[in-house]
């Protein structure tokens, strides 16, 4: 069985991606890894396919960058992170594409991430990066399904 030693826990955030963070944290503690801990900023235009200036753009990814520092700050709350190695990245791209990078970059062994479930025309019209992300992975990825439950620490 492979070592796990660096594990990657991509998040927007979201309820999905805490209930994912637990289950990275714990996993972190049972074989005493390191955390990186990644949200992928979105460039503007492949969120909505342009962008109406009220502010320069740059200014704007600054802001965004700042503000998403902040959140990946208070993500992992102070009892969490008590005894784990954690490293914070913010980046703008791409999500699952720079997933793939900071793994490879990494050398990450285990990528935990959360599925927000999508179905029908929004599975078609915005993928899931998930999926993505396990067809593209160079290492194995631990998938957290949301099914109404949540991480109860063993």
């Amino acid at each position: 069985m492979q070592k796990i030693e660096r594990i990657l826990l991509p998040t927007d955030f979201s309820d999905f991606s805490k209930n994912a963070m637990e289950y990275a944290v714990s996993l972190v503690r049972m074989h005493k890894a390191k955390l990186y801990v990644l949200h992928v900023i979105e460039h503007i235009f492949d969120i909505s396919g342009f962008y109406v200036p009220h502010l320069p753009v740059n200014e704007l990814y600054r802001e965004m960058e700042e503000t998403a520092k902040n959140e990946i700050e208070k993500f992992i709350n102070k009892k969490s992170r008590e005894g784990i190695e954690v490293e914070n990245m913010v980046v703008s791209g791409t999500p699952f594409l720079e997933i793939i990078r900071t793994a490879r970059e990494k050398n990450i062994d285990l990528i935990v991430i959360a599925t927000h479930g999508r179905t029908g025309l929004e599975h078609v019209l915005f993928g899931s990066v998930a999926e993505k992300v396990v067809r593209k992975s160079p290492c194995s990825v631990f998938v957290v399904k949301q099914t109404g439950m949540k991480f109860v620490m063993p």
